[in-house]
């Protein structure tokens, strides 16, 4: 369980890492096609453009990362974010193939759509106010939607492949964890009455689990 709930934090430090050796070895992880090497295509995920860049992603992945962290196990946690990520560039590269393609924005975008589509009803922050995920996970469709039709260094393409591919990875997640609680039910109650309970039990597990999560990492 400790692994778990720090797989969010242990992946916010990595990317600190990773720009800090940018920093200050002038180490280029960013991937362009035919002039970089392949490997960098994987290392392009950890790495950061400037602060902004780096910030921006350090948020999204502190909050919803966390979250995710808690109702998904540790090894889940990290495919989502890296098939998010890989989606997300090979997205960037078809759209963008002679630009350097950074950042973990992709991965950091499925870690969202996988905690909405899973838990939709948990609470989040847009804008600043809390509000449910499905409110969220709506408003950033909308603001990468909208990035599509201007110009920008932004591969708001990518960002959605990778919410895309995020929320098809938390739908298999709720499709599982559904699955045992409804065959134990089925004999006392029909499938709807199944449901409800399933939705209300996730719902209890999941502000348990960030309660103690709080007691345990937060600081009064």
């Amino acid at each position: 369980m400790k692994k778990q709930k720090l797989a969010a934090i242990k992946l916010c430090a990595v990317l600190v890492a990773v720009y800090t050796l940018q920093l200050l070895t002038g180490f280029q992880p960013g991937f362009e096609a035919g002039r970089s090497a392949w490997w960098k295509f994987f290392t392009s995920f950890f790495g950061h453009s400037d602060i902004e860049h780096l910030t921006n992603n350090l948020f999204f992945i502190g909050l919803f990362g966390t979250i995710y962290s808690l109702v998904t196990s540790t090894k889940r946690f990290w495919t989502t974010f890296l098939i998010s990520a890989v989606g997300a560039n090979l997205t960037a590269f078809i759209f963008y193939p002679d630009s350097v393609i950074i950042g973990a924005s992709g991965g950091a975008m499925g870690l969202l759509s996988a905690l909405t589509v899973y838990n939709p009803r948990q609470t989040g922050l847009a804008l600043g106010v809390p509000a449910p995920m499905y409110v969220v996970l709506g408003m950033y469709i909308l603001i990468n939607s909208a990035g599509l039709t201007g110009q920008s260094q932004v591969a708001y393409e990518a960002h959605l492949f990778g919410l895309l591919t995020g929320a098809a990875i938390g739908l298999r997640l709720r499709k599982n964890s559904s699955e045992p609680s409804d065959q134990s039910k089925s004999k006392e109650s029909g499938p709807s009455d199944s449901t409800d309970n399933q939705e209300k039990d996730r719902d209890e597990d999941l502000d348990e689990r960030i309660r103690k999560w709080e007691e345990k990492y937060m600081i009064d």
